[in-house]
């Protein structure tokens, strides 16, 4: 493939560096670590139906993964999709099952913390909008029942709303807690995307 197979967005860096700020490592390195087990998820995915990935972009929702799969249909897409929440979901609950068993002090409250890292990011890829996971399955999923129009018409449609109520939501997060502007992120990169078209056959982008 030409051009760079791993690159890094403005706003990522920025992002980073908003959170090397605030001093929290161990919420960092819990992140870090459910991000990881939610790509892996991807990847795993896409290795077991015959694709290859062939690009990394470090952007602001995550990493988005740009693969070749010739041989996915809708079906498969839509999986290798949720594959990546799936994993965070797994990794959610292998971890509190070990933090009820391990003993009080810092390894039992960083397994809580890297469990709900894991609840979040699975949790917030399911909003079904484009280009979070939720969107690709959604959109896959109406592929499959609907034509081409109508289904990029829908997916449209449900990514406005999404990112409109998460707007909302963040904007009153902002004005409760005065700065938190986690929700507002999240809806800006929901919303500045949509007129972005990912989705061809055969190939995929997927965010976090």
């Amino acid at each position: 493939m030409r051009g760079k197979r791993f690159d890094c967005s403005a706003p990522f860096a920025l992002t980073l560096a908003m959170l090397l700020c605030c001093g929290h490592w161990a919420l960092l390195l819990a992140a870090a670590l459910a991000a990881a087990f939610h790509e892996g998820g991807h990847l795993l995915a896409i290795a077991l139906y015959g694709g290859r990935a062939e690009r990394f972009v470090l952007g602001l929702g995550g990493l988005d993964i740009q693969y070749e799969c010739p041989r996915a249909d809708y079906r498969q897409e839509g999986r290798i999709a949720l594959a990546g929440p799936g994993a965070n979901l797994a990794a959610c609950g292998l971890a509190a099952l070990l933090a009820r068993c391990a003993s009080p002090g810092p390894w039992q409250e960083g397994l809580y913390l890297f469990c709900g890292c894991n609840a979040l990011l699975a949790l917030f890829n399911l909003v079904p909008a484009l280009p979070l996971d939720g969107g690709v399955y959604l959109r896959c999923l109406l592929l499959r029942r609907a034509e081409l129009w109508q289904a990029e018409r829908i997916s449209a449609w449900c990514s406005l709303a999404a990112g409109l109520t998460l707007l909302a939501a963040g904007l009153a997060l902002f004005c409760k807690t005065g700065g938190n502007i986690t929700l507002l992120a999240c809806a800006l990169a929901i919303l500045g995307r949509q007129g972005r078209n990912f989705f061809t056959p055969g190939r995929k982008s997927l965010i976090v």
